[in-house]
């Protein structure tokens, strides 16, 4: 009679094996997971709203130290936050499995998870991610008496269709106007010796921006060495687009100075965002840029 059905005994068996609690070997390091579905708070993805799905991890800091880091995992991958803020592009729906680890345990102990305002003492989290997920891990820190907080200012009514979006803290659009801010900080945090941007080198910070939008990229250089910032292909050494580029790029920008460029992603393509100084995209100092067929602009680290 098996063909007419799963008997009652292989529904009790394939329920089993979908529990997330395993009785034989009692999996307790599930029961210190916290199963968040819906955190993202804000717009899902649609067409409509132009809204992609990622998480961002905001990590807490003393002085000028970080309190700990994040290791995420998804879909088999594993990405560990080690700045301050960081953001992982997800497909909507995934879900993340976060844990928390304290750089000074004795001092700063990890105590728990804010998670779209609400507070979670496990010590791992599991996030199902629905749109704009931003997590934050909490470590004991003793204050002083707290200084009395600013009156907030009113906020502006949302609109019924949210059409700006920030992706991460370096790049930001409006699907309304089709339009893309890039802040891209030469020699961030001196990682990969001060020849990187935003934090990331030899490709890791890759943005994808569809085709005829136009894309505006705020240079800072707060490295010790002149550095500049131009759009290219893996092997050309002149700007793609017009426009694509800080001034004098084999020249580059002083350490201290900024330069504003504004370009159209005209061409669909594979390309970079480099410094031109002589040796320095070489050494790693490049990102990846995409121009896409279509969708939303998107971030991944």
């Amino acid at each position: 009679m098996r063909g007419a059905g799963p008997t009652l005994l292989d529904q009790t068996q394939q329920r089993l094996r979908r529990s997330p609690l395993v009785l034989g070997g009692l999996a307790l390091s599930l029961s210190l997971a916290a199963v968040l579905t819906s955190c993202g708070g804000g717009p899902s993805n649609s067409a409509d709203t132009g809204v992609g799905c990622s998480v961002t991890v905001q990590i807490p800091s003393s002085g000028n130290a970080l309190l700990g880091s994040v290791r995420a995992t998804a879909a088999g991958q594993t990405h560990r936050f080690a700045r301050d803020i960081g953001t992982l592009a997800v497909p909507c729906g995934d879900q993340v499995s976060l844990t928390a680890t304290a750089a000074y345990p004795t001092q700063h102990p990890f105590t728990g998870w804010k998670v779209g305002g609400q507070s979670n003492s496990s010590a791992q989290l599991r996030v199902t991610v629905d749109g704009l997920v931003s997590v934050r891990p909490a470590y004991f820190v003793s204050h002083a008496a707290p200084s009395p907080a600013p009156t907030p200012k009113p906020s502006a009514s949302p609109s019924a269709t949210p059409s700006a979006v920030t992706l991460d803290q370096w790049v930001s659009y409006d699907s309304a106007t089709k339009t893309v801010i890039w802040k891209a900080v030469a020699g961030y945090q001196g990682v990969n010796h001060g020849l990187s941007f935003d934090g990331e080198a030899d490709g890791a910070m890759k943005v994808s921006v569809p085709s005829g939008w136009s894309v505006t990229v705020n240079f800072s250089n707060v490295g010790t060495t002149n550095h500049s910032a131009v759009i290219v292909t893996s092997t050309g050494t002149t700007p793609v687009f017009s426009g694509a580029g800080t001034p004098n790029p084999t020249m580059g920008t002083a350490p201290g100075q900024t330069a504003t460029f504004t370009f159209a992603a005209s061409q669909v393509g594979s390309y970079r965002l480099a410094c031109l100084m002589p040796g320095h995209e070489a050494a790693g100092m490049w990102e990846t840029f995409t121009v896409t067929s279509g969708g939303v602009p998107s971030v991944e680290l």
